[in-house]
């Protein structure tokens, strides 16, 4: 089963730097890896009109964006399938930056700008899951832009039961 268009939380017992506490949303996932963007790290950014978030430790050659905007993706032959990647979130291009960086007012638009990205080798990330590391919610555009990026782990994250006490 492919885990694309799913959000993947992470559990308390990741203690990996890179991940502790993170919401990863899975833009693609196959029999030969995963790929995603770490979407509750915001990072510093100089020089831009719009914030920047840490999508992941690997290093990307530019940007990538998410939006939540049916009417910014072109008409092409069935461009929803292509650039929906969950109900309310698209992938974005440079088109789409030029639209936010003109709206004067970026606050009010739904989207999120990342520099890098996570990725999972052929069996890594079952692996993960299969290990307790990792839970998984689907995704849509409600949830990752209306929800305060703080907010975002604790909001995803499954109830944990208490541990009793062995006093």
């Amino acid at each position: 089963m492919s885990y694309a268009g799913y959000f993947l939380i992470a559990k308390p017992i990741l203690q990996d730097p890179n991940f502790k506490r993170t919401v990863v949303f899975l833009l693609a996932h196959n029999n030969e890896g995963a790929f995603g963007l770490i979407v509750n790290r915001p990072a510093e950014a100089e020089g831009l009109p719009w914030p920047v978030f840490l999508g992941g430790p690997c290093p990307s050659p530019g940007l990538i964006m998410l939006h939540g905007h049916a009417e910014w993706v072109e008409a092409e032959a069935d461009p929803e399938k292509e650039r929906r990647l969950a109900p309310g979130i698209y992938s974005g291009d440079a088109a789409c930056l030029d639209r936010v960086t003109q709206a004067g007012d970026a606050k009010r638009l739904r989207f999120r700008v990342f520099s890098g990205y996570a990725g999972w080798g052929s069996g890594q990330l079952e692996s993960e899951l299969a290990a307790g590391a990792w839970s998984l919610a689907p995704a849509n555009g409600s949830i990752l832009f209306d929800t305060p990026v703080a907010e975002l782990w604790d909001r995803l994250s499954p109830p944990r039961i208490p541990e009793p006490s062995v006093n």
